[in-house]
């Protein structure tokens, strides 16, 4: 999956905050309350047990460029959706900013230093 996709479910030119394309689509957010990361374990299962056992892809909300070179990268991942894989990320990842998504494309995780907000097709 490429980070234009997501394109088709949010506006990613606002990397602020997570706006979504459909307003059908409830959104739930919160404050990062996690030690480590942007969610802990209590909110992962709350949010992502319909969902868990899928590919997801995680991408940084904004692309990094390189002082030498000028060329750009955003950083990107992608694991299957379970709680210790999910953990793992994110205590190991150097994203800052995440957009979390599955390839249907029927949910997503939107997360910064502060906040997290989650919304998934109804």
């Amino acid at each position: 999956m490429e980070f234009i996709e997501l394109n088709q479910i949010i506006d990613i030119d606002t990397d602020i905050e997570l706006t979504v394309r459909d307003s059908a689509w409830q959104k739930v957010t919160s404050s990062i309350t996690a030690s480590s990361g942007w969610l802990n374990k209590i909110e992962f299962t709350s949010l992502f047990t319909p969902y868990t056992n899928q590919e997801v892809f995680a991408f940084e909300t904004f692309e990094r460029v390189s002082k030498k070179t000028g060329v750009k990268k955003r950083l990107t991942s992608n694991f299957i959706l379970t709680w210790e894989n999910f953990d793992a990320f994110q205590k190991n990842t150097d994203i800052l900013f995440l957009y979390l998504v599955s390839s249907k494309l029927n949910w997503v995780l939107y997360a910064n230093r502060d906040q997290w907000a989650f919304s998934a097709r109804p």
